[in-house]
C-alpha cells in the first residue's frame, strides 16, 4: 500500500471532480504552490496511483450494447480464465468476485450482432468457462468515478 499524503489525496479527488483542472486551480484550492502541484501530480502518475483518461459516453459514439457478464468457472481455472479473458476487446473491467459467479465482465458492443459473436466465438470457447451469464444494461442512470479518496 501506497502512503498518501493530504495534498496528494486532495489532488486526487480534485482530479476525481475535473481530470482537466489546471495546476494553479489545484494549488490555489488546496493552499500550496503550483510547484507542490506538479511535483505530487507528476508522482501520483508515475506511481501508476492515478491514470488520466477521456471517458466517453458510448450511446453517443454508436455503441448501444452494453453489457455485464458473470462467469462461473471450473475448480481451480478461475485465475487462467479471467487472465484470459482481460486480454480480450472490447471489455473493460475483468474482477473475481465473491458470491454467486467467479468473475463479472463489463464490455460495451456496437450491437447485439456483435454482443452474440464475441460471446460465440471468442468467448465460450475458454476453456474452464462452465457457465455464462448475460445481462444488457437497458440503460444507465450513474456511472461515476468520484468514488471519494480519505483525506
Amino acid at each position: 500500500m501506497v502512503k498518501l499524503d493530504r495534498t496528494e489525496k486532495r489532488v486526487m479527488e480534485l482530479l476525481q471532480k475535473d481530470g482537466r483542472m489546471s495546476f494553479v486551480d489545484m494549488a490555489e484550492e488546496v493552499g500550496v504552490t503550483e510547484g507542490t502541484i506538479r511535483r505530487k501530480f507528476y508522482r501520483l502518475i508515475n506511481e501508476g496511483i492515478i491514470h488520466i483518461a477521456g471517458i466517453s459516453d458510448p450511446y453517443k459514439i454508436g455503441f448501444k450494447s452494453p453489457v455485464i457478464i458473470a462467469l462461473n468457472c471450473n475448480p481451480g481455472k478461475t485465475k487462467g480464465v479471467a487472465e484470459q479473458i482481460a486480454k480480450l476487446q472490447p471489455l473493460y473491467y475483468v474482477g473475481l468476485t465473491t458470491g454467486d459467479f467467479d468473475i463479472i465482465v463489463k464490455g460495451i458492443f456496437p450491437s447485439n450482432e456483435e454482443l452474440s459473436r464475441f460471446i460465440l466465438e471468442e468467448l465460450s470457447i475458454i476453456e474452464g468457462i462452465q457457465e455464462i451469464n448475460t445481462s444488457l444494461l437497458l440503460r444507465v442512470f450513474k456511472q461515476s468515478f468520484e468514488w471519494g479518496v480519505s483525506v
